[in-house]
């Protein structure tokens, strides 16, 4: 077996709580056959495990590269390419030191980091990010587990993104069918249909021409997100290309000892030239499966 194709980092604390089982999710562990996260050298050589193996990896899609670092969950996946960069997937967690890195391994596609930040609300967050070949070039979907050790806790975890995009298109997928609204004004608030939503739909915002001239398509499940955001910011250093921040909340605010919260979030990236089309097939996917546990 290659080195890296199952390695795990031990940092692990025992204690009563239900075990994190992955049940399977939108995109299967096959279907990533594909696509495989690979070792990155970490300078940190106080976080490396025994065999030397470091808790970094990376994927390569075409002209853009990726890196996770497993012990730091908040900072997403880096990905650049093209004289741009964005930031996928971060799970938003107290930092060091109040973050607490417990366990972490990396199969194939998978890559798996448990956290349990040292605070009052005890809440031990797992997050999958699994890499497959979905209707576009690649699909990354994040599946985010939370469980306390108190009585009662706090469950809201955030997850955000950051990325660049000439324009955000918003599709709601229902009943098989997607409807694309019209897109967010490039000036003003960015206002989203979130609340209008059935339970069993699907929000697919569709940031086109991002990173090296890909379109990217979020989605999330109207019963599996409790709150979504969509902030815009100009950066300096790119004045004529808008950056975006979506924030995605899940999870109850109260939360009880034993209980198994999960849920998740997608992001396909792909060609401009048929966006919509391939959006939508990402979308209808994830609204063709059944609810995480809640």
């Amino acid at each position: 077996m290659p080195l890296f194709q199952s390695l795990r980092l031990h940092h692990t604390r025992f204690y009563n709580m239900l075990p994190v089982v992955m049940t399977p999710s939108t995109i299967s562990s096959e279907a990533a056959a594909g696509f495989s996260w690979h070792a990155r050298e970490s300078t940190d050589n106080s976080r490396r495990d025994t065999t030397g193996s470091s808790d970094r990896v990376s994927v390569e899609i075409g002209d853009l590269s990726g890196w996770l670092d497993l012990h730091r969950p908040q900072q997403g996946i880096q990905l650049s390419g093209c004289n741009a960069a964005a930031e996928l997937l971060a799970v938003r967690l107290p930092d060091t030191p109040a973050n607490q890195f417990v366990d972490g391994w990396v199969r194939g596609g998978d890559a798996v980091a448990i956290h349990e930040p040292r605070n009052s609300r005890r809440l031990r967050a797992t997050a999958l990010w699994r890499l497959a070949k979905g209707p576009a070039d690649l699909t990354v979907e994040l599946v985010l587990s939370v469980q306390t050790s108190a009585i009662r806790s706090d469950g809201a975890v955030a997850v955000d993104c950051r990325l660049p995009a000439t324009e955000v298109i918003p599709g709601i997928s229902s009943d098989q069918q997607l409807e694309w609204l019209p897109p967010i004004p490039t000036t003003g608030g960015a206002e989203l249909p979130w609340r209008r939503l059935a339970d069993a739909a699907v929000l697919c915002l569709l940031f086109r021409q991002s990173l090296a001239g890909r379109s990217f398509a979020i989605c999330v499940r109207r019963d599996e997100g409790r709150e979504v955001a969509l902030q815009r910011c100009t950066l300096p250093e790119r004045p004529g290309l808008p950056n975006f921040t979506l924030t995605t909340w899940f999870f109850p605010t109260l939360i009880e000892k034993g209980v198994l919260h999960r849920s998740r979030l997608a992001v396909t990236l792909g060609s401009p030239a048929n966006d919509l089309d391939w959006a939508a097939a990402a979308a209808q996917s994830l609204a063709s499966q059944p609810p995480l546990l809640q």
